[in-house]
């Protein structure tokens, strides 16, 4: 069965330029073990959200394949906590650990707020559920209102729920919970409400196992200029800064590739080489646990931009788990160095095979 796959252009995190090959492979997750699907899944080209009419306060479902570089990969597991075979729970640790990469989040019934005379702000017992979805929507964060009404926003996760500043509200009852959880970081009556906006670096961390978004801190703070542009940018902005005194000694930022990075925290840094352990914990309706091993399946790669075909090393971007569709992808990339977009103009041909 045929790769879905494509090259593009861009540069390394050194700046240097490269044509990266990515190459996409779907397989069905059965019961301790993999197979190639039928459903091939295409290269997705632009964020999807949970919430197309919303994508502003929407989760993130699908992050774009189209990356020239990733530093390590990226691990993502999409779908619900979920007790096996429809029994009920109060809260569940789900687990996920692909190699060397592991993280647990723990998932809990609904949850309310209540006021006591003496005890001040409670959480009251969680409700008993079989599933729980498990984005960002459902963990720590969102936006609220100060006393003076200014709106803020939690900046490590602005979808969530939870988030709230004390004298912002008038009934405790109407605070949100949320479902999710860091069991290192979690939400108790202390914490779930901050004196001051300021405090928010000492909220509870928001916890899941999905997709981050770009406006996720301290994801958006690795945005910056290519390595390629930077030196003409800074000449732009020493050049502005003669009609605008404001902008003298600005330094223009360099962009990190670790924005690239779009799995959960403790879901990427290291580099996967493609046939590792999986284990899934209190992730699929029917067992406990989803054990299988990635296929060590590499794509054979090669580009000919005129000189002849030159093979690639694959390396790996990116594993999604969609536990839903019970469906595995993985994406690949291969890079091959040349002289710039002047020399790509004039190549005669420009060939890529993946096989």
């Amino acid at each position: 069965m045929s790769w879905q796959s494509i090259y593009i252009p861009g540069g390394d995190p050194e700046g240097k330029p490269i044509i990266s090959v990515l190459a996409k492979r779907t397989y069905a997750i059965a019961p301790g073990t993999l197979k190639l699907s039928p459903q091939q899944l295409p290269l997705v080209e632009q964020e999807e959200f949970a919430d197309p009419a919303s994508p502003l306060y929407s989760d993130v479902v699908a992050e774009t394949d189209l990356l020239v570089w990733k530093p390590t990969t990226d691990v993502v597991v999409l779908g619900s906590a979920c007790t096996p075979r429809g029994k009920k729970a109060y809260h569940l640790d789900c687990g996920v650990s692909v190699g060397p990469l592991r993280k647990t989040i723990r998932a809990y019934g609904n949850r309310r707020v209540e006021s006591k005379a003496l005890r001040g702000l409670v959480l009251t017992d969680p409700e008993p559920f079989c599933e729980m979805p498990l984005g960002y929507a459902h963990a720590y964060g969102g936006t609220c209102v100060t006393k003076d009404g200014t709106t803020v926003t939690y900046y490590p996760n602005p979808i969530g729920k939870g988030f709230e500043i004390r004298g912002g509200f008038d009934d405790p009852s109407a605070l949100q919970v949320p479902n999710l959880e860091d069991p290192d970081s979690p939400v108790t009556p202390d914490n779930i409400v901050l004196a001051r906006f300021e405090e928010w670096e000492h909220a509870p961390r928001p916890a899941s196992l999905g997709w981050t978004r770009r406006n996720f801190f301290p994801r958006y703070t690795y945005a910056g200029v290519l390595p390629e542009y930077l030196e003409a940018a800074q000449k732009n902005i020493k050049d502005r800064a003669k009609d605008d005194p404001r902008l003298d000694g600005y330094a223009v930022p360099r962009m990190d590739f670790r924005i690239y990075q779009g799995a959960s925290d403790g879901l990427w840094g290291k580099q996967l080489i493609g046939n590792e352990a999986v284990l899934l914990s209190f992730l699929d309706p029917e067992s406990q646990t989803v054990q299988f091993a990635l296929p060590g399946e590499l794509p054979a790669m090669s580009l000919d931009i005129g000189d002849g075909a030159k093979a690639l090393t694959p390396v790996l971007h990116t594993v999604v788990i969609d536990m839903t569709q019970k469906l595995l992808s993985m994406v690949w990339r291969g890079a091959l160095y040349y002289g710039g977009l002047e020399e790509l103009a004039r190549v005669p041909k420009l060939e890529m095979k993946v096989e």
